[in-house]
């Protein structure tokens, strides 16, 4: 369990490489703008229209480790992070399960999707406002960041979603949990379309443990 909650927090909505976000407010949530608005909207259209879609990924642990592989998403309930560095590690979303094996450990761990805040990202439509409030919204020098949490309370922290502007593409994340740690994933050479294979999403355990689909 403590291996998929570390893992996780690689897959969580983060920042641009190399750039600084402000910790996120506490407060209510500001009243947006209409061209704050319209931004939120286009973000939705963007994520809803995303299908299948392919990128490099470089993830920054709390503790300033570094990993890289390639990313994968087949929408909606389906994703795979299949790490180059260190080699052999995993985290798959299968349309069911958040799966996470540990090459170094010999061991997977397991959560429901729906346990978890890839549940947002893989939903069959996503909204902003869906259980989530936006506290933070920045518009500049090219770049889109909107800072949410969950609508029912931000105790178990925050996201940063980060977007290039002009065209539209998703850039990274960033996660701040409860208790302050920092956690950023940033894309580069971010391909959308294309077929990808069915079976890398799915997850056979080489321990002979459970096969999750």
């Amino acid at each position: 369990m403590r291996q998929i909650k570390f893992a996780l927090a690689a897959v969580l909505f983060a920042t641009l490489a190399g750039t600084a976000i402000a910790q996120t407010n506490a407060g209510p949530a500001p009243a947006a703008t209409s061209t704050q608005a319209a931004d939120i909207a286009r973000i939705e259209a963007y994520l809803n229209g995303l299908t299948t879609a392919q990128a490099d990924f470089t993830f920054a642990a709390p503790d300033g480790a570094i990993s890289k592989g390639v990313f994968y998403l087949s929408r909606p309930s389906k994703l795979r992070f299949e790490y180059t560095d260190p080699k052999g590690n995993l985290l798959i979303a299968d349309g069911s399960y958040v799966i996470f094996w540990d090459a170094a450990q010999k061991e997977a761990s397991n959560l429901p999707i729906s346990s978890t805040p890839l549940s947002f990202l893989l939903k069959p439509t996503i909204s902003l406002s869906d259980g989530l409030k936006v506290t933070r919204f920045e518009h500049a020098a090219g770049v889109i960041r909107a800072t949410l949490v969950a609508a029912k309370g931000d105790a178990d922290g925050a996201v940063t979603v980060a977007f290039a502007d002009q065209p539209l593409e998703l850039r990274g994340w960033r996660l701040q949990d409860g208790q302050g740690q920092i956690t950023d994933v940033t894309f580069t050479n971010f391909k959308l379309g294309g077929t990808l294979d069915p079976a890398l999403f799915h997850f056979d355990d080489p321990s002979g443990g459970k096969r999750h689909r």
